[in-house]
Order: structure tokens, then C-alpha cells, then sequence
């Protein structure tokens, strides 16, 4: 493979976003556990303490998809 063609695969992998992990997640809960969820960011509560709830009931998510998602650096953000 060329360098040229290795930088344009870059390139190309750059400019496709992947779709936001958390809401992703969000939007597979119960209407009653994203009231649930929304209360716990409302209350103030730390993003371990949400990922240690969702990960007890089998709901995968990571701290970096909450992390990226509540600093705006999702590609969902961009759509606002």
C-alpha cells in the first residue's frame, strides 16, 4: 500500500463518525430508567457511581462513552 492510499484511508476513517456510545445506551432504557438516569445526572451524581448502577442491572457502557457525552465531544453534539 502506497503512503498516499494509507493517509486517504485515515482520512476517510476521520471524516465517518461513529454514533455516540451513551445514547446509544439511553435510548435502549425504559422510559421509567431514563427518568432514572436523568434524575441521578440532576442529583449530581459521578459518572462511576451511574456506570456501577447500569453495569449491576447488565446495561454495558463505559466511562469514557458518559465522559465524551456529557463534555459535548459525541458526535451527537454536533447535530444540536
Amino acid at each position: 500500500m502506497t503512503l498516499a492510499k494509507k493517509l486517504n484511508d485515515i482520512d476517510a476513517k476521520k471524516t465517518k463518525r461513529n454514533p455516540c456510545a451513551y445514547m446509544e445506551m439511553y435510548n435502549s432504557l425504559t422510559p421509567e430508567d431514563r427518568k432514572a438516569l436523568d434524575a441521578a445526572w440532576s442529583k449530581g451524581y459521578s459518572a462511576n457511581e451511574v456506570l456501577m448502577a447500569l453495569r449491576s442491572e447488565g446495561i454495558k457502557s463505559s466511562n469514557e462513552a458518559i465522559r465524551r457525552h456529557r463534555l459535548g465531544a459525541c458526535p451527537c453534539q454536533e447535530k444540536k
